[in-house]
């Protein structure tokens, strides 16, 4: 167990500086090269369930224009992947930004999610999107999320974004509530950083951790995502964050915590292996953060965030992402946890 002592003193103990003279030198070696080649990618078939818990969508493009087709783009999406995919969807940036100044558009942003689940049942599952500053509005909408619509989890919180941290009286209300639902609360952890200075930003991943791992104390009857843990950036400039999530993990917590799921982001990132060794396989997620930013027609499941389709470094379907999966160890029953029995079991979804 955590000694509140210990706990107390996080912050201290994981800012950049301290942690990265703790840390291992490999991290930033490292940088954003993948341990392993892309794998050939051998088609799946719709054999393959795949579930991501951690897709982001919007009815409007980046340029503001509305999307009339939106269901319609996404199952084209689904029915061209490889494998049998399903997704935990819920609002993308421009709502997350409309909901960080006005408590009403929590509710048009999820009743956004619902009406695209309710369409595609068993294929789309929703995640409720809240910001506990605006706490009455956010817990009515939870509310409304889970005993109206059979929303599956509470996320993804975004600390950074709406301006709060997870220890605020706030937050741990909603936290709470998410437990009496018994729904997962999937929480922003930084994957990576900008070098020197992404303090109180998206990057921030060991600060976001620390409050993660405070409520986690406060409520341990809640159950947590680590929300795109296991990733890397899209050049050597951005340092990731995995191994000192992992490293982190590892000195806090004697075993790893059984209310934790961390989430695969990145398949190719160097820390996959590492997370396979030290990481229960019945805890490990996939949740890629992909979005609708680009398109319609969207960029095929698999290609990385922040990187164009033509530019990704392995082909972008689930096969590429087994094949990594098995490079770093993993063997078949551990490949099947994660691409689906976790999240169903998780999720309480059926077969």
């Amino acid at each position: 167990m955590v000694t509140g002592k210990a706990l107390d003193n996080m912050k201290h103990a994981l800012t950049r500086r301290n942690f990265v003279t703790a840390s291992s030198a490999a991290a930033f070696a490292s940088a954003a090269k993948p341990l392993f080649g892309a794998p050939a990618a051998k088609s799946e078939g719709k054999n393959r369930k795949w579930i991501d818990t951690h897709i982001h969508v919007s009815d409007f493009s980046k340029a503001g224009k509305h999307r009339d087709k939106l269901l319609d783009d996404l199952l084209e999406l689904l029915d061209r992947c490889d494998a049998d995919l399903r997704f935990i969807i819920f609002p993308d940036d421009g709502h997350g930004y409309d909901m960080s100044k006005n408590p009403e558009d929590m509710l048009r942003a999820n009743k956004l999610v619902h009406e695209l689940c309710k369409r595609a049942p068993g294929r789309l599952h929703g995640g409720c999107m809240i910001n506990p500053n605006f706490t009455d509005e956010a817990l009515r909408v939870m509310k409304t999320c889970f005993e109206e619509w059979g929303f599956v989890h509470l996320g993804e919180m975004l600390p950074y974004m709406h301006g709060y941290r997870m220890i605020d009286p706030a937050a741990e209300k909603v936290v709470r509530l998410a437990a009496h639902y018994d729904v997962p609360v999937q929480i922003h952890v930084g994957t990576y950083a900008y070098w020197p200075d992404m303090s109180d930003s998206s990057g921030d991943g060991m600060n976001h951790l620390a409050d993660l791992m405070r409520i986690a104390k406060r409520v341990p009857e809640a159950k947590y995502i680590l929300a795109h843990a296991i990733g890397c950036g899209v050049s050597s400039d951005f340092i990731p964050w995995a191994s000192m999530i992992l490293d982190t993990l590892k000195i806090v917590y004697p075993t790893f915590p059984r209310n934790f799921w961390v989430e695969i982001r990145d398949f190719q990132c160097d820390g996959l292996a590492r997370a396979i060794r030290e990481v229960p396989t019945d805890r490990l997620l996939s949740g890629t953060d992909w979005t609708t930013r680009i398109g319609p027609p969207f960029q095929s499941y698999g290609t990385m965030f922040g990187v164009l389709e033509k530019d990704n470094p392995f082909p972008p379907k689930v096969s590429s992402f087994v094949g990594f999966l098995r490079k770093a160890g993993a063997s078949e029953t551990d490949i099947d946890r994660i691409a689906y029995e976790n999240a169903r079991e998780l999720y309480k979804l059926p077969s």
